[in-house]
């Protein structure tokens, strides 16, 4: 179960905004929802993107300067990349510009296998192969070492990049990053591409009016990829770029959207994060950068060349991440008590380096847990991705296991490390220590939701206006809506049972819902039944008719209490872990006989139920942690079968009389209440 976090609108301030402005109730009710209570705040969010001269920028000046003087001169300018979207596309716009000025330009991106940013050996074979100036995009400003030794070869140095500066900067002729402590632009937040565009238009004396027509296809394809906050000029940088991409020029650029079916009239920020950026991604991860590099900037069948094998990569990355899920997933279900563990921390031998970190993010999904996976190769180096829920800082949990790394980074929701196979028995103790010390209750995966939607909302008027907060994505995500006791009257098998089509009765009006991914059979609310919902809602436009579409999060029974809910979780995973309890804990959580009886019988009404869904049905008479106990008793005399891996118990056929006093761990609980 996800914690529901429902944001509920300031009505005064809803109304002030509705009647002094051609917003819709609804989109002011978001609005009001995210904070966003006055209308000099609100004429912010929709005109505060005007895009800011770029030689606000620190260093941006020099910059120019520094490539203006290799142009005229001619000499081997080297545009450096990354090998993620974001790299790729910065490489490209900058790399074009540059060629399109005259210049004699190259472009140079390291393979994964390289790691990130410069790197010696790369700026050797550069130095050897003429180049006198090396411009990195999205990289470079920690390169302290590299940048020594680029002068040391007699090159020159100029760095665009967008990530947090180290104290002391790397040698060069200029700096451009929006985040150094002395740097007075106004706008922080630009992806790598972001940072590229700015420096075309800088070199273009500072006119943005060329290269956004040129580019912002590909700056807004970055921008999305690399999950920067959509706000402020990168709204305008996304919104000028969905528009091009409808009729973009960029040949590789069209045959991806083709090719993977993307519905240009209504692309949006959804279309480029899960359509477009990984298949430029894909490249990176299991193929050369180069492939995506050349895919955007050549012309006819090589490029539709390149863009099949992006293509190829990205379906070979897919089989990929799932077969290490399942090697996860089956290692879990030999070690069920790991689930019991406040972060996960799983080791396998020769999992690719390049997709652990979307596996990573999964896991967050299906167990609600921070986790660190880590791969260990054939020379005894594990490389391992992280991933987090606000409220546990991985970054810090790391911090505090450095001793053992060799190198690490991150933030608090991800991170990334590598250390020797022999430390990892140490650094999972380290880490669960960590964990225990700050967080002895781990914070539960949560959604927002904007506000509780009214009957009155929906409706094609209401929800098209919402479009106007687009595009969505970081800082400005989709609008998220609750409905509260909704009745469940019809359930429809969709796509041959794969998913469902729920129909419900609520607050004077009847609508239909769409919950994928989930048959009618697995569906745990009964018809007549009341839930609660978070759902999304768009327009669907069919035959020119337009009908609201709404479709469905996460849904619970009605009067579900989420709080008592994840404090017993809690409880049931310390008592797991064999830590101590509050004596006033133990007798909530140790059951008797007749609760046992009753709740086994329950358990037999059906084939298959899960955790989540038994709670719901027996949570005003029992805690999680009791239940789960009870579960765990009749597991262990043989009376159901448990499966902490899909979160389901199930009654087994018993051939013989079971009695529950044969249970070690109901011994336990009596002997602990006495």
């Amino acid at each position: 179960m996800k914690r529901w976090i429902i944001n509920k609108p300031d009505e005064k301030a809803v109304m002030n905004i509705v009647n002094s402005t051609d917003l819709s109730m609804l989109t002011a009710e978001v609005m009001s929802s995210r904070g966003v209570n006055d209308i000099d705040t609100l004429s912010e969010f929709f005109n505060g993107g005007e895009l800011s001269d770029p030689f606000e920028i620190k260093d941006m000046d020099k910059a120019v300067e520094t490539i203006n003087v290799a142009i005229e001169n001619f000499e081997l300018i080297c545009v450096y990349g990354d090998y993620d979207c974001d790299g790729v596309t910065s490489t490209v716009v900058l790399y074009n510009y540059l060629e399109s000025m005259g210049a004699n330009v190259m472009y140079y991106i390291p393979e994964r296998e390289d790691g990130y940013g410069l790197n010696k050996n790369a700026v050797k074979m550069l130095s050897e192969q003429g180049v006198s100036l090396i411009v990195t995009v999205d990289n470079g400003v920690s390169a302290i070492d590299e940048a020594e030794y680029i002068y040391e070869l007699g090159m020159k140095l100029v760095v665009t990049d967008h990530h947090q500066p180290p104290a002391t900067l790397p040698r060069a002729e200029a700096i451009v990053d929006p985040h150094r402590n002395d740097c007075p632009s106004t706008f922080k937040c630009l992806a790598g591409v972001g940072v590229a565009l700015k420096l075309c238009a800088a070199l273009d004396d500072g006119n943005y009016d060329m290269v956004l027509e040129q580019y912002a296809d590909l700056v807004a394809i970055g921008t999305i990829a690399d999950i920067v906050r959509l706000e402020g000029e990168n709204r305008t940088i996304v919104s000028a770029g969905l528009e091009l991409i409808k009729n973009s020029e960029n040949t590789g650029l069209n045959y991806l959207l083709d090719k993977c079916g993307v519905d240009r009239e209504n692309i949006n920020s959804t279309s480029i994060a899960f359509g477009i950026a990984p298949r430029i991604n894909a490249a990176g991860r299991f193929g050369s950068p180069i492939c995506a590099v050349k895919a955007l900037l050549e012309e006819g069948e090589d490029s539709e060349v390149q863009v099949d094998r992006m293509i190829d990569l990205n379906n070979k990355r897919k089989e990929t991440e799932t077969q290490i899920l399942e090697s996860i997933i089956a290692y879990i279900s030999q070690n069920p008590q790991e689930l019991n563990q406040r972060v996960l921390v799983i080791c396998g031998k020769g999992w690719h380096h390049g997709v652990i970190g979307i596996v990573s993010a999964k896991l967050v999904e299906l167990y609600g847990k921070p986790n660190i996976i880590l791969s260990v190769d054939e020379n005894g180096e594990a490389r391992g991705s992280a991933r987090s829920i606000p409220g546990f800082h991985i970054h810090k949990c790391l911090t505090y296991c450095e001793d053992l790394l060799v190198k690490f980074g991150g933030h608090e929701c991800a991170g990334g490390l590598s250390l020797d196979e022999k430390n990892i028995p140490e650094f999972c103790r380290r880490v669960q220590k960590y964990a225990a010390l700050n967080n002895p209750s781990m914070p539960p995966l949560s959604i927002t939701a904007d506000k509780v939607l009214r009957g009155r909302d929906m409706n094609v008027k209401s929800v098209e206006s919402l479009s106007l907060l687009e595009p969505f994505g970081e800082g400005n995500p989709r609008p998220v809506f609750a409905v509260l006791g909704a009745r469940l009257s019809k359930i429809t098998p969709l796509a041959k049972g794969k998913h469902s089509r729920l129909d419900f009765e609520y607050d004077g009006v009847r609508f239909s819902a769409l919950l994928f991914g989930t048959s009618p059979e697995d569906v745990f609310v009964k018809t007549g039944e009341n839930c609660d919902l978070l759902v999304t809602v768009e327009i669907n436009n069919y035959n020119n008719q337009k009908t609201v579409s709404i479709k469905i999060m996460d849904y619970r029974l009605t009067g579900t209490k989420q709080e008592p809910y994840f404090a017993a979780k809690a409880c049931y995973e310390s008592f797991n872990l064999g830590e101590q309890l509050p004596p006033n804990f133990i007798s909530k959580i140790v059951p008797s006989r007749e609760e046992l009886v009753s709740l086994y019988k329950f358990i037999s009404q059906f084939t298959s139920i899960t955790y989540d869904n038994l709670f719901m049905r027996v949570g005003n008479k029992m805690n999680y942690c009791k239940m789960r106990l009870c579960v765990d008793i009749f597991n262990e005399v043989g009376l159901v079968e448990n499966n902490p891996v899909s979160k389901t118990v199930s009654v087994t056929k018993v051939t013989a009389r079971k009695d529950i006093n044969d249970s070690g761990l109901y011994k336990k609980l009596l002997d602990m209440q006495n």
